[in-house]
C-alpha cells in the first residue's frame, strides 16, 4: 500500500513537471541537451523530444548532411536553434510547433535589422521580465517578454547602434552593437546595491565581447511611479484624491508598454526638438514619449510626454508627467505632474501636481495641488492647495485655497481660505479665512479667526478680537427685545426680535436687522451707533406692511468681563399701509404724528424714544 501511494505522488509530480513545461511557448522552454557530431534532423529530434513539441519546416531548406554538436545545460530552446543554425534560420512558434523558416542570402541588403536576445540576471542567471530595451537615435523600443526574451528592429544604416537596457534596482546598461546585421545580443544586468543612493547611479558601457564600468553622476528625477524596491529614500506621503485622480486619467490613455518604460526609465531624460502625435502610443515619440521632454508638441487626440519646454496644443488632452514652461491649450484639459509657468488654457479643466507661476483657465475648473502665483480662472470653481503669493483666483462658484493667498479672491458664491488672505475676499455668498490683513472680506456671510480691516456683509464673525453681543432689552414698542451683534467694532451687523406679549394696540413680534458702529469712551464704557429696520406683524388675519426705521446712540457701560448695560436714546420713523396701525409705545416725544406721504397710500409717524438691557459678550 506503501509503495502504491509513493507510485501514484511520483506520477502526479512528474505530471506537474511536465504540465508546466507545456505552460511556456516552445521556444521559451528549458532544456538540456549535449549532441555531438550529429546531423541537423536528428539535432531536431533530440531537441523536440527534449522540449515536448514538434518541429515544422520544409526539408528542402536543411542540409542533411551538414554535422552539428551542442552542448547546453538549462538553455532555452531558442538558444540551442541559435547555435544550431548560427543566424541561417529564423523560427518562431505556434501553438506547440516551432516552425523553422531559412534566411536566404541572396536577398539584397535589408533596410532593417533585428536584434534579438535574453535579458539576464548578472549574479543569478535568471532571465529579467519587463525590461525597457531601447535606441536612443530612432526612439524605437521594447519589452522583454515573461521570459526575459526581447526583439527590436532597427534601420541598417545607422552609422553606430548602442542598445540600451534599463530595469528597476538595476544597474544602467548600454550595449555598443558592432556589425549592422540581424543576430542575437544576449544583455545581463547587475542588481543595485541595497543602500545605494538614487543620485548617483553607476552607468556600465559594454559591447558584444568586453565590459567595462564606470561611475557618473546621474541627478535623480521624481516621477509618479512606485519607488526603486532598494531605494532608501523617505516614504512618499499617500496621495490625496485628486492626485490619484489625475494618476488614473494618464494610465487610461498609456499602454502597458509605456507604463514599463517610465518606471524602468526613471532615472532617464531624452530630448527632442519636436513631436507630433495623435494619442500617446502613436507619433513621434513613439512608445517612449513619458521620458522625452518635447521644445514643440502638436496632439491631434491625445498627447503624454514627460516635458514641455515652450508650445504644446492638444485637440483633446495633453498629458505631462513633468514641467510645463511656456503656452500649453487643450480642447479638454491639460494634466501636467509637476510645475506650470506660461499660459495654460484648458477648454473644460486644467490640474497641475506642482507649483504654477503664470495665467490658468479652465472653462469649468482649475486645480493646483502646490503652491500657484498669477491668475487663475475657472468657469465653476478653481482650487489650489498650497499657498498663492501674488495670486488671482476668479471662479464662477468657488474658489478654494489650500493654504494662504496673498491678492484677491472673486468668486460668485464662494471664496475658502484654509490659512491666511493677505488681500481681498469678494464671494457673493461666503468668505472664509483664518486671518484677513491688507484687504476687506465682501460677502453676505464673512467667517474668519481675525481681521486687519472691516469685513463688508449681512453678517460677520471674527473669532479673535471681534464685537459680538448678545442683548436683553426693553424700548417703547417692545416690552422684550432680544438682539445678537457681530462684526467688529469699527462695523458690525445687529439681528434683533421682540415682542409685546399680547399687548392690546402693540405689534405680536417684531424681526429687525441693522449695522452698527461703536468706539471707546473710556477703559470700561463705548458708545455706539445703530441703525436697525424692523418689520411689524399684527395678529390681525391679514399682512400688513408695517415698517419702523431706528437711529440710536447707545452708551455702553462695562459692569465685568462679559456683562455690561446699555442705554440710550432713538429717532424712530414708522411707515404703515394702515392709518390705525401705529403701535402703542412707553412714553415718547412725538416729532410728528398721522402725516400722509406724497403717494397719499403710506401713512407715517415720528418720534423720540429710549432703550435699555443688559449685554452679554467679549470685553
Amino acid at each position: 500500500m506503501t509503495l502504491l501511494r509513493s507510485c501514484i505522488s511520483l506520477f502526479f509530480f512528474c505530471s506537474a513537471i511536465g504540465l508546466r513545461a507545456q505552460s511556456a511557448p516552445p521556444l521559451e522552454r528549458l532544456i538540456t541537451v549535449d549532441i555531438r557530431n550529429q546531423r541537423v534532423e536528428e539535432a531536431l529530434r533530440q531537441i523536440s523530444t527534449a522540449g515536448h513539441f514538434a518541429f515544422s519546416y520544409n526539408p528542402a531548406h536543411i542540409d542533411k548532411s551538414a554535422v552539428v554538436s551542442v552542448r547546453l545545460t538549462n538553455g532555452t530552446v531558442r538558444q540551442v536553434l541559435n547555435q544550431v543554425f548560427a543566424n541561417g534560420m529564423t523560427f518562431k512558434s505556434r501553438g506547440n510547433h516551432v516552425i523553422l523558416l531559412r534566411v536566404d542570402p541572396t536577398e539584397p541588403t535589408p533596410k532593417n535589422l533585428l536584434l534579438d536576445g535574453y535579458i539576464l540576471d548578472e549574479q543569478t542567471g535568471k532571465r529579467i521580465a519587463q525590461a525597457s530595451i531601447f535606441e536612443k537615435t530612432t526612439l524605437a523600443s521594447t519589452v522583454s517578454n515573461p521570459f526575459g526574451y526581447y526583439r527590436i528592429k532597427l534601420p541598417a544604416d545607422l552609422p553606430s547602434i548602442r542598445l540600451d537596457v534599463r530595469k528597476q534596482a538595476y544597474v544602467r546598461e548600454t550595449v555598443t552593437i558592432r556589425g549592422t546585421f540581424t543576430h542575437t545580443v544576449n544583455v545581463r544586468l547587475k542588481p543595485l546595491p541595497q543602500q545605494i543612493s538614487v543620485e548617483t547611479i553607476p552607468i556600465r558601457i559594454t559591447d558584444d565581447t568586453t565590459r567595462s564600468a564606470m561611475a557618473l553622476a546621474v541627478n535623480s528625477v521624481p516621477v509618479e511611479m512606485p519607488a526603486m524596491v532598494n531605494d532608501t529614500t523617505p516614504e512618499q506621503k499617500p496621495w490625496s484624491i485628486i492626485e490619484r485622480g489625475r494618476i488614473g486619467i494618464m494610465n487610461l490613455f498609456v499602454s502597458t508598454q509605456q507604463a514599463i518604460h517610465d518606471i524602468n526609465l526613471s532615472r532617464d531624460t531624452l530630448y527632442r526638438d519636436w513631436q507630433v502625435s495623435l494619442v500617446p502610443y502613436i507619433g513621434t515619440n513613439h512608445r517612449l514619449s513619458g521620458r522625452i521632454i518635447n521644445r514643440l508638441s502638436f496632439n491631434a487626440l491625445v498627447g503624454y510626454s514627460f516635458g514641455v519646454r515652450s508650445f504644446e496644443v492638444g485637440g483633446l488632452l495633453n498629458l505631462v508627467q513633468a514641467d510645463v514652461h511656456g503656452f500649453q491649450a487643450g480642447g479638454l484639459g491639460n494634466l501636467v505632474g509637476r510645475n506650470v509657468t506660461g499660459a495654460q488654457f484648458g477648454g473644460l479643466f486644467n490640474v497641475a501636481g506642482g507649483q504654477v507661476n503664470g495665467f490658468q483657465a479652465g472653462g469649468l475648473f482649475t486645480v493646483n495641488l502646490k503652491q500657484a502665483s498669477g491668475v487663475q480662472v475657472g468657469g465653476l470653481f478653481n482650487a489650489t492647495l498650497g499657498d498663492q503669493p501674488g495670486m488671482v483666483q476668479i471662479g464662477g462658484l468657488l474658489n478654494f485655497a489650500g493654504g494662504s493667498i496673498d491678492g484677491v479672491q472673486l468668486a460668485g458664491l464662494v471664496n475658502y481660505a484654509r490659512n491666511d488672505v493677505r488681500g481681498w475676499q469678494i464671494g457673493g455668498l461666503l468668505n472664509r479665512a483664518r486671518t484677513v490683513t491688507r484687504g476687506h472680506q465682501i460677502g453676505l456671510i464673512n467667517l474668519a479667526d481675525s481681521v486687519e480691516k472691516v469685513p463688508i456683509g449681512l453678517f460677520s464673525h471674527v473669532r479673535k478680537g471681534g464685537y459680538r453681543r448678545i442683548e436683553v432689552a426693553t424700548g417703547e414698542v417692545n416690552l422684550l427685545n432680544v438682539a445678537y451683534r457681530t462684526g467688529v467694532r469699527r462695523f458690525y451687523n445687529i439681528f434683533t426680535a421682540g415682542t409685546s406679549f399680547e399687548r392690546i394696540g402693540s405689534p405680536t413680534v417684531s424681526a429687525g436687522y441693522g449695522l452698527g458702529t461703536a468706539f471707546t469712551l473710556s477703559r470700561r464704557t463705548m458708545m455706539s451707533l445703530e441703525a436697525t429696520a424692523h418689520h411689524l406683524f399684527y395678529n390681525r388675519g391679514y399682512y400688513e406692511n408695517n415698517q419702523q426705521i431706528r437711529l440710536g446712540t447707545l452708551i455702553e457701560t462695562r459692569f465685568s468681563k462679559h456683562l455690561s448695560l446699555a442705554f440710550g436714546p432713538s429717532v424712530n420713523w414708522y411707515f404703515s399701509e394702515d392709518e390705525a396701525s401705529r403701535p402703542v409705545t412707553q412714553p415718547t416725544l412725538s416729532l410728528f404724528d398721522n402725516r400722509v406721504s406724497a403717494f397719499g397710500s403710506t401713512y407715517l409717524w415720528g418720534w423720540i424714544g429710549f432703550q435699555a438691557g443688559l449685554r452679554f459678550g467679549n470685553s
